[in-house]
């Protein structure tokens, strides 16, 4: 089962615990799920929630894709839409030490991100627990660019000219995962994301995620999740902090 942890469009996301051999044919699974959230922002919003998570493992190769879409509901006739696309590559992903390369595009209106492209590289450490838990810790670097809109901004806060804002950056990523079984059929995963600039890293984008995973059948589960997202500096005037709640039926294959 591949199993993927989305923490919004802001934050890039990571995968379940890798303790399978490696496989000389293509080896593929995947997750298609549906639900719903509850975002906690400026005002509770509550979103209808699609995501598939479809990893391919070869030889000493691990390609992970991941997509989502979500439709928030935010008054009669105002639905606001949020998702991303993300790819990501691991070579000999069995060792300790191994690289990760990945590439996003994602968007999310509700803050007024109307686009975010993110393109890295990370380099992993893994220990492994008996096969039963895992201990995961990366730091790396990436691209970013982002376009946002003042469109989530108080009416107070607007400036005179509330043009779009263009963003470029390369900056410092860093995630912690811990993610293991805590009874036979539930799975546990914790994860903690630092992203920031490189001449201003006291001031990241900070993300908390608790996920989940309960089987209740071979193919179909449920999955519950928290994630919160705390901007240092948002590019626009928004709320710093944010969190959301999810429930999802998972179907597995």
């Amino acid at each position: 089962m591949s199993f993927a942890i989305s923490t919004s469009a802001q934050i890039i996301n990571i995968d379940k615990i890798d303790t399978l051999p490696y496989y000389k044919k293509a080896k593929w699974e995947g997750d298609i799920s549906a639900g719903l959230e509850v975002d906690k922002q400026q005002k509770t919003l509550y979103d209808a929630s699609n995501f598939l998570d479809i990893s391919m493992q070869k030889l000493r190769e691990l390609y992970i894709l991941s997509a989502s879409n979500r439709f928030t509901y935010n008054g009669p006739q105002d639905f606001l839409n949020t998702g991303y696309l993300h790819l990501r590559w691991r070579h000999k992903y069995k060792e300790q030490l191994h690289p990760e390369s990945f590439i996003q595009y994602s968007w999310d209106a509700k803050i007024g991100l109307r686009k975010r492209f993110i393109l890295g590289e990370n380099l992993r450490y893994n220990f492994w627990h008996k096969h039963s838990w895992e201990m995961t810790f990366a730091t790396g670097v990436f691209y970013e660019h982002e376009i946002w809109n003042y469109d989530a901004v108080d009416s107070f806060k607007l400036p005179q000219i509330a043009n779009d804002i263009s963003t470029n950056f390369i900056k410092s990523n860093n995630y912690v995962k811990w993610e293991g079984s805590i009874s036979p059929v539930c799975r546990m995963a914790l994860a903690f994301f630092y992203q920031a600039r490189f001449n201003n890293f006291f001031n990241p984008r900070i993300a908390t995620v608790l996920s989940f995973d309960i089987n209740a059948t071979k193919h179909f589960g449920l999955s519950l999740k928290y994630s919160g997202i705390y901007d240092a500096q948002p590019v626009v005037p928004i709320t710093q902090f944010y969190y959301t709640l999810s429930n999802n039926l998972v179907y597995h294959f």
